[in-house]
């Protein structure tokens, strides 16, 4: 082999080496490549990849700041509530009905401020309506119609119509708050009329006391639950309080004491039970005939003359609510010889006792009842 042909191998040789060392290397980078993409797509798409955490900021951005905004717009109407009479203890939330407060614990049932906002102490309540068929077979708690005070003038005591009789000058025989009652008695009243006033109304119950005891008599007492519901037994035989000449100083064991005890036997937290006074029974009477206070009441008024609409015979009495006709502002139970303990107080002569409305100075002695009022707490 001559030395040109030497030369020309060698150099094929070393193109050859140089040709594979660069394949090679292309393999090689080819295999990075690929590998290095698997890496980055997998650190990208993966579970847990990029595009993955950037969704997932995006979503707790998005949830952070819809946190926020609720949450400063439940401040907001936290403070307008309270700002407006509508919020904490005075009105129960942020919760409102026809401009009428719903109280903590409570629920909306039906009505309007004009026909009477209906509540109910049991959730299953809810929306369920006014009329006298869903009262009798669907609805389950104790229940109580608002009772609006507007006016704060009109919040006073008036002469009253029973069967069809004006009894005129009969209100400057009564007081309220008597000043021979027992110790907190004018401070209690002042208490009441602070919170009606300042929440334009009250609630009262939506019928008389009831029991589920249908055997109360003149021995009874004042051990049976009370109810404020349609269909039970009416709470009679009931004094004003244990005294069997109803002391007129005297808050125990009586109709002063259930009312007063009704709340705390319910748990109820934004309200305060009273037995109804006097001044409230009137306001009902505005609510239902606004002439009522004019005392110039049409003759066919509900306020005048109410027989027939709520006649109950003590042997047997009637049980509350029981016909949908005697209802009036979606309240039951005001109307026929319904005697219900206020806490008025009456002094004629020799004659001392506390003031029942619904037919004055009847002699009906424990046979009577009672309504309860719910003040909103302040």
């Amino acid at each position: 082999m001559n030395k040109e042909k030497m030369e020309k191998m060698q150099t094929f040789q070393e193109t050859s080496n140089s040709k594979g060392i660069t394949l090679v290397a292309l393999v090689i980078t080819i295999i990075i490549i690929i590998i290095l993409a698997v890496v980055a797509i997998s650190f990208a798409f993966g579970d847990n990849g990029l595009i993955k955490r950037a969704e997932d900021a995006g979503d707790y951005y998005a949830n952070d700041t819809a946190y926020t905004e609720g949450s400063i717009t439940n401040v907001e109407s936290y403070i307008n509530d309270i700002l407006e009479g509508t919020g904490g203890n005075s009105g129960g939330g942020s919760t409102t009905e026809d401009g009428v407060p719903i109280p903590a614990g409570f629920y909306y049932v039906g009505g309007t401020k004009e026909e009477g906002v209906v509540i109910s102490d049991n959730p299953a309540d809810e929306n369920k309506g006014t009329s006298h068929s869903v009262a009798e077979n669907e609805l389950e708690g104790n229940q109580f119609v608002w009772i609006p005070v507007e006016d704060d003038s009109l919040f006073e005591r008036y002469d009253n119509y029973s069967e069809g009789e004006l009894f005129e000058g009969i209100v400057d025989m009564c007081s309220e708050p008597y000043a021979g009652g027992y110790t907190n008695e004018e401070k209690e009243f002042n208490e009441m009329k602070a919170s009606v006033l300042a929440n334009n109304g009250f609630y009262v119950g939506r019928y008389e006391a009831g029991t589920t005891n249908p055997n109360r008599n003149e021995e009874s007492g004042t051990e049976d639950k009370v109810l404020i519901q349609q269909g039970q037994y009416v709470y009679n035989y009931a004094g004003w309080n244990d005294s069997e000449t109803n002391a007129m100083n005297g808050e125990t064991g009586g109709a002063v004491e259930l009312a007063k005890n009704f709340d705390t036997a319910n748990g109820y937290k934004s309200v305060k039970s009273t037995l109804i006074y006097g001044v409230q029974w009137d306001a009902i009477m505005n609510f239902i005939d606004p002439k009522y206070a004019t005392e110039n009441c049409d003759a066919s008024s509900f306020v005048v003359n109410s027989s027939g609409k709520g006649w109950y015979e003590q042997s047997s009495p009637t049980l509350t609510g029981s016909n949908g006709n005697y209802a009036v502002k979606n309240i039951y139970d005001l109307g026929g010889n319904v005697f219900e303990w206020t806490m008025e107080a009456i002094e004629i002569e020799d004659y001392t006792s506390r003031v029942y409305r619904g037919r004055w100075l009847q002699p009906f002695g424990f046979e009577v009842s009672s309504f309860f009022s719910l003040l909103l707490s302040l």
